[in-house]
């Protein structure tokens, strides 16, 4: 075979007649299929299809970040037209079906991440083996971008695993191990790493001396659901069955079942099935908006204006030990998350009696992560030894960064930060959990604020994915550089804000929820209302979620933005008379809910519960696609989405969007409230929320608000040139 030199491949052949192609994309942390890619890929399966002599042919990666995270999003993300979505989708089809027509066995090696059109290149081969770490994922997104795979992924997947299994991995595009990809017959092995340049050998061996046999057993369950046509038609009318519901806001999920299901039609050509609905998704609003949300991830990620100053400042002084104040359920989830990414941690608890409380909670905390991971005991007791509980504050003195999470009292936090100020080093970063409260104030008790900032997780901590980090008056870049790295070391997606009352996410969020508690209050049907905002395309109602966080929390937290938001006063007084009657929501068995062992029952009955309980529908109103019910809930939150944007809470209009559907769930195929508004119209918005105003009253009022009142449009996000995650 005559070798050529390539910009992301390198192409070599062994002893035996074995041809290894490996990917290394130049500039890239992770190698992504771009356009020179690809065009280089296309030349080396030529050159194979018309070589002699060659026994086999390895793809792999020459990164050590992994094989493949996909195609490169900019670039799908650049298309115009239609005939442009037909070319780029037809040449990744008919580049991988020549490769699963190469006249020599193929086999790819996963080693890290196999992602998207990683995974469809890996479907082409007729061999996968992946290296057992933590490293390694397997999986198709497209769907959390609203597309659907358009490589063949759609067609091979069914084929080699079953419809059975490949209907989760392309409807939910969550990522699997390589033990479980080995587990369904995704992969021939799961290699553990110790092992595994011995055992790819072996398996290569086996493979040209066409020695290798399947090592998937199908179940009979497999058997009926996968190899009959009445099998695999239930199949897919159960999957209908269960999108629904969703799919008038996420079409893609239905694009993908149909799809699949015209790769077992004999009447249909699959292939071309899939290029056309991957076509139309990416032309859906849904599609548009995840996609903006995907390169606000990775603006927030990576080019925050802190970030420059990162690579200086983490060599100058690095974060390696973090102490923890507290092992609440906050402080707990910090310290688990900090140990697991490698942090040695001290968490400092206030007596013994809350230290056995802590340690109790840790241990369980680490016992659920390792049973999740199937840690050994070994793994296990090696993560657990990195975590400390203690009472003495001097072990506190080697933390290159605490962060406070104790309860929500400024007195309290203020007297603690002292404390700390005395017995940590000069280098020591000190922040704050706090969800509401003053970080700056907080700052002034110590003789380091400009050390001083706020990290805001959110709970549960290894669930969500946004932390809030609080940039004090008096806080250095330096500082902030630290932490924003920091926070990625974590895997979490960091949002700098200023520091003002509520921060960014809980301002934005409470005159939502404090619409919610009103409309109770008038008489409202809990059920109603909760059932309305899921409808819009929330994860749970207004309600539901207050009585997760808790009434007595969502009571400190609306005092503390009196004087911010207008008509808090009434939100308060609901709150107050809930907390005084103990009904504090889940924790107690009552709130707006009832709750039986942890599960939610049916709303509590008011006793003004009347006919106007889901809202008045209010004359006059422009068609902006919501409910009377919706309208009410969540126009608060589009009018203080706006003001923050004024009040630069956060430096970029994006990061306001990301930070809502990261942090609250909202509706994130509407892409936030300012591209929300961006939909719906300004115009629309403005008049609509005037005759609210002059209904309900101030809170409604738009006149602050200078956006709506020019003609220029709200900063949109661009679509930069990223890689895939």
């Amino acid at each position: 075979m005559n070798i050529n030199p390539y910009e992301n491949f390198v192409v070599s052949t062994d002893h035996r007649g074995v041809v290894t192609v490996a990917i290394n994309v130049g500039g890239r942390p992770l190698n992504v299929l771009t356009r020179v890619a690809m065009l280089e890929l296309e030349t080396i399966v030529g050159e194979l299809e018309r070589s002699f002599g060659v026994t086999g042919v390895i793809f792999r990666s020459d990164k050590e970040s992994g094989f493949l995270a996909g195609a490169d999003v900019s670039v799908i993300a650049g298309i115009e037209t239609k005939v442009e979505g037909f070319g780029l989708i037809e040449a990744g089809q008919q580049l991988f079906a020549r490769i699963e027509q190469l006249p020599m066995p193929t086999i790819l090696l996963i080693d890290g991440p196999c992602l998207g059109g990683g995974l469809e290149w890996a479907l082409a081969c007729d061999h996968r083996i992946a290296r057992d770490n933590s490293s390694t994922k397997i999986g198709l997104p497209e769907i959390q971008l609203g597309l659907i795979p358009g490589w063949g992924g759609t067609q091979r997947l069914p084929r080699v695993v079953g419809l059975a299994a490949a209907m989760p991995m392309i409807l939910t595009g969550k990522h699997l191990s390589a033990k479980e990809a080995a587990r369904i017959g995704l992969v021939d092995l799961a290699i553990k790493p110790d092992d595994w340049q011995r055992e790819v050998n072996r398996f290569v061996d086996e493979v040209v001396d066409g020695r290798s046999e399947s090592r998937h057993s199908l179940s009979w369950k497999s058997r009926l659901l996968d190899h009959t046509t009445l099998g695999r038609c239930i199949t897919i009318a159960m999957a209908r069955r269960s999108v629904r519901s969703k799919s008038t806001h996420h079409p893609a999920l239905s694009a993908a079942i149909d799809a699949m299901a015209a790769g077992f039609d004999k009447r249909r050509d699959g292939f071309k099935v899939e290029r056309d609905r991957f076509v139309e998704m990416l032309g859906t609003a849904t599609s548009k908006n995840l996609l903006n949300l995907f390169f606000a991830r990775e603006r927030a990620r990576k080019t925050s204006t802190w970030i420059s100053n990162a690579h200086k400042a983490m060599h100058s002084s690095p974060i390696r030990r973090v102490g923890v104040v507290g092992a609440g359920v906050m402080g707990a989830g910090i310290g688990q998350l900090a140990a697991v990414r490698g942090y040695s941690v001290v968490i400092k608890e206030v007596d013994d009696e809350s230290c056995r409380a802590g340690t109790s909670r840790i241990d369980g905390l680490v016992r659920e992560y390792a049973n999740r991971k199937q840690f050994s005991a070994i793994d296990r007791d090696r993560l657990r030894s990195k975590i400390v509980v203690t009472t003495d504050a001097s072990m506190m003195g080697d933390c290159d960064l605490v962060i406070e999470a104790i309860v929500e009292r400024i007195d309290v936090k203020e007297r603690v930060f002292s404390e700390l100020d005395h017995h940590l080093k000069s280098s020591a970063i000190l922040t704050s959990n706090t969800s509401s409260l003053s970080v700056t104030r907080m700052g002034m008790a110590t003789k380091r604020s400009q050390q001083v900032a706020g990290l805001h997780f959110f709970n549960p901590v290894h669930r969500m994915e946004l932390v809030e980090v609080v940039r004090c008056h008096d806080t250095d870049d330096a500082t902030m550089a630290r932490l924003v790295a920091f926070v990625k070391t974590l895997g979490k997606t960091p949002v700098v804000t200023t520091d003002t009352p509520g921060f960014l996410v809980n301002r934005v969020l409470f005159p939502y929820l404090g619409e919610a508690i009103l409309m109770v209050a008038e008489g409202g049907d809990v059920e109603a209302i909760d059932r309305e905002v899921r409808r819009f395309g929330m994860p749970m109602g207004p309600l539901e979620l207050l009585d997760q966080v808790g009434i007595d929390v969502a009571a400190h937290v609306a005092k503390s933005l009196d004087g911010v938001l207008p008509d808090v006063a009434s939100v308060v007084n609901h709150l107050d008379s809930m907390v005084s009657r103990g009904l504090l929501g889940r924790k107690s068995g009552q709130g707006f809910y009832r709750y039986r062992g942890g599960k939610r029952g049916g709303g509590m009955l008011s006793s003004t519960r009347n006919a106007v309980t889901t809202a008045p529908s209010f004359a006059g109103m422009i068609d902006d696609g919501l409910s009377p019910i919706t309208r009410r809930l969540i126009y608060p939150m589009l009018l203080e989405a706006t003001r923050c944007h004024q009040e630069r809470v956060v430096n970029e209009p994006w990061a306001i969007d990301l930070a809502m559907v990261l942090g609250t769930g909202f509706a994130p195929h509407r892409g936030g409230p300012l591209q929300m508004i961006e939909s719906i119209g300004k115009k629309t918005v403005l008049e609509n929320a005037e005759r609210l105003e002059m209904t309900l009253g101030d809170r409604f009022t738009t006149n602050d608000i200078v956006a709506f009142r020019t003609k220029q449009p709200l900063p949109s996000i661009e679509l930069g040139h990223q890689e895939s995650p």
